[in-house]
């Protein structure tokens, strides 16, 4: 019987738990480079980040799964039009926490209720020796405990965000949706397989419902992703003239 090998989240390759006996002697080199990004057409964002991601990105939602919000970052599959050949986001574009975090991540242990803090030991980031280290005299330095607390938040803004949508799919307010562009070079591509928030739904909603979203923190949600729409014009424009999409994302 062959063994189902465990699906890995977007970016990670070989995430390790860390431990001081076995990544004692590991660093991060000090520069950040997005290059892992580079290929990613989506990536999940929190409630949280909506936002701030609604400035520079569509937002949309995935339409299976745990229908998480998605800041869109391209048009073609394998293909981010925020990361250029040097593996540089673009200057004051948001970076969404879930491509910050990388190459950290949290798993869940063997008990299921607690998550350790891992590494992915396949980031070009991560040094075997040298650069920024981990581990000093087997304990974790500042490296480490900054991004122990950034992974805590981020796992804590993300149960926020599910509890959000579920809310948000109680009251029916997520639609499917579809988008037609044109390109710099005259050309069109559809997108879809996404869903976005229905906003007459939200209009129609009684009071107690409203004060439900509102309530749970929905509503900087809801209100970014309408207003993040105009954003796929922008993407469209970021492809250069004459060159058409290539396979849809």
């Amino acid at each position: 019987m062959s063994q189902t090998q465990p699906v890995m989240p977007l970016f990670y390759e070989r995430p390790e738990a860390l431990q001081p006996e076995r990544h004692g002697a590991l660093g991060l080199r000090p520069e950040p480079d997005f290059s892992f990004a580079s290929r990613a057409v989506s990536v999940p964002i929190s409630a949280a980040e909506a936002p701030f991601a609604a400035r520079h990105y569509p937002i949309v939602f995935a339409t299976a799964g745990e229908f998480l919000p998605l800041a869109v970052l391209g048009l073609a599959t394998g293909e981010n039009l925020f990361v250029d050949a040097a593996g540089t986001w673009e200057p004051g574009a948001y970076i969404p926490s879930y491509v910050r975090r990388y190459p950290f991540v949290f798993a869940t242990g063997e008990d299921q209720g607690r998550l350790t803090l891992c590494v992915d030991r396949a980031a070009e980031r991560v040094l075997e020796e040298g650069g920024e280290k981990l581990f000093e005299n087997g304990k974790p330095t500042k490296v480490t405990d900054n991004a122990l607390e950034f992974c805590a938040a981020f796992e804590r803004e993300i149960a926020a965000t599910r509890k959000i949508v579920e809310i948000l799919r109680k009251h029916d307010l997520l639609t499917e949706n579809q988008a037609t562009l044109t390109l710099p070079s005259g050309s069109k591509v559809a997108l879809k397989d996404f869903m976005v928030i229905d906003a007459a739904a939200v209009d129609k909603l009684p009071d107690d419902a409203f004060a439900e979203l509102r309530h749970n923190g929905a509503l900087p949600l809801v209100f970014a992703q309408i207003a993040s729409l105009p954003g796929w014009g922008d993407l469209a424009r970021r492809l250069p003239a004459g060159r058409a999409a290539a396979e849809p994302s």
